[in-house]
């Protein structure tokens, strides 16, 4: 018997698909923001902030 080890595991395709994905839109996202001027930045985490307090 051999020991059961979960690094050995294949990959899920769709668990991929998605995280590819997700970093797709977030280095859109970054990319974007990076472009605007400093108050979009103020404004963006105060968004943080106030969602952080309600959630």
């Amino acid at each position: 018997m051999t020991k059961y080890d979960p690094y050995d595991e294949v990959r899920n395709e769709k668990a991929d698909a998605a995280a590819s994905e997700w970093r797709e839109t977030s280095s859109r996202f970054w990319r974007y923001l990076r472009t605007r001027p400093a108050e979009c930045w103020g404004f963006f985490v105060a968004g943080l902030i106030v969602g952080g307090m309600f959630f």
